[in-house]
């Protein structure tokens, strides 16, 4: 809608521009400044969305590569998470082996000692039925009191062996068991610390997907942007190609302005020219193509800007009348001078102006005092030379 209304009102500048004048050479410089004006506004405004839209470009930009540095470090942490997994997962299982074995060695014992045990009760059971009985044909089938001794005494073993046996399996079962319940306890802390870090991997997942979507929010805001800045460039180019036809009109019209006082006798043809500012020849920026110094500035220089203190005088650059002494806010205060031959001056800026229209000046008389109004960066001249309607270098009029 902006950039349509901004079409609109170039085209309407347009229409005014190439229209006749049929009013007097005052009025229509009049109407060459306001229209040139309207540009000037017009590119101001335009640049100034151009510098607004870049920074939401830098910040959209800075936005998205905090995100990338923090899903940097997300991705990080989920390598770490990961391999504290794996870390986990290999412990649980080498504890799974070993509670296995635990429990094959724990079966294996118990089998070996109900073994045991079955064949003890069945002694037990044997002698208890039969004490009396063995002991009488122990005695009896002895042949002698030394072999009589000898069954006795593998009697009694046989009861203290079943008894330790007894008591050897009730100790091992009990430190099987305790091995078993030791290894589970682990297992299920092992257990826990893995569920806990698998919810922090889903955490930093969740994180690492939201974030990654965020950024790709930015990268079409980024874009949306920078279309934005190219269709602000585009009705840049197009207003200042308008601005440029304005200086040409107004160059134009300084150079009917100068023949219309030529035919009139009011010139005196200049044989030459003196450099502008006597207290400084620092020139700051030359004619022709050049990078913006402020905002509304032109970037194709019309002339040359020479750098001077606040308030130095400036002076003709050689005899002529005064044909326009007048404020814009793009040029401020300035006054252009018809020398003959289809030659002005033009000078820019000013603080303040000594001279009005019409005028007669000669060659070095004051004329008016250096400054910075309209767009400037700081104190100076920008001092310009039209030769039959376009401005050429100065240059190759003074030194």
């Amino acid at each position: 809608m902006h950039r349509r209304k901004r079409i609109i009102a170039l085209a309407a500048a347009f229409v005014l521009f190439v229209s006749p004048v049929c009013s007097g050479s005052r009025v229509m410089a009049s109407s060459l400044e306001d229209k040139k004006q309207d540009a000037l506004n017009q590119i101001k405004e335009i640049k100034a969305d151009i510098n607004s839209v870049k920074d939401k470009i830098s910040d959209l930009k800075s936005s998205k590569s905090s995100l990338q540095n923090y899903i940097t470090e997300l991705d990080q942490q989920a390598a770490q998470l990961d391999s504290q997994l794996t870390e986990l997962s290999e412990a649980i299982d080498v504890k799974n082996g070993e509670i296995e074995e635990t429990k094959e060695a724990l079966d294996r014992a118990i089998d070996t000692v109900n073994t045991q045990y079955e064949a003890m009760k069945k002694r037990i059971q044997y002698m208890y039925e039969n004490g009396d009985y063995s002991y009488l044909n122990l005695l009896l089938e002895a042949s002698s009191m030394s072999d009589l001794l000898n069954r006795a005494e593998f009697a009694s073993q046989m009861v203290d062996y079943d008894r330790k046996m007894l008591v050897n399996f009730q100790e091992a079962k009990q430190v099987v068991e305790d091995t078993k319940a030791q290894l589970e306890q682990e297992q299920a802390e092992l257990e826990g610390m893995q569920e806990e870090v698998t919810e922090q991997k889903e955490a930093v997942d969740l994180l690492i997907d939201t974030k990654t979507q965020e950024i790709a929010e930015y990268q079409q805001k980024i874009a949306n942007a920078e279309a934005e800045a190219d269709d602000y460039a585009q009705q840049l180019d197009e207003q200042e190609k308008l601005l440029e036809k304005i200086e040409n009109q107004i160059a134009a019209e300084a150079a009917k302005k100068a023949q219309e006082l030529e035919a009139s006798g009011g010139v005196v043809s200049a044989s030459g020219f003196m450099w502008p500012c006597p207290s400084s020849h620092r020139i700051t920026s030359y004619f022709g193509p050049r990078s913006q110094p402020t905002a509304g500035a032109s970037t194709n220089h019309k002339g040359i800007d020479i750098g001077a203190a606040s308030g130095s005088t400036i002076v003709a650059s050689a005899d002529g009348v005064v044909t326009t002494a007048t404020y814009s806010s793009s040029a401020g205060n300035y006054i252009v001078i018809s020398h003959g031959g289809g030659i002005s001056t033009v000078y820019m800026h000013c603080s303040s102006l000594y001279v009005s229209v019409g005028t007669k000046v000669s060659q070095g008389q004051s004329i008016a005092a250096v400054g910075s109004t309209g767009y400037s960066t700081g104190p100076h001249l920008h001092f310009g030379v039209i030769k039959n309607g376009t401005y050429v270098n100065p240059l190759d009029y003074v030194s």
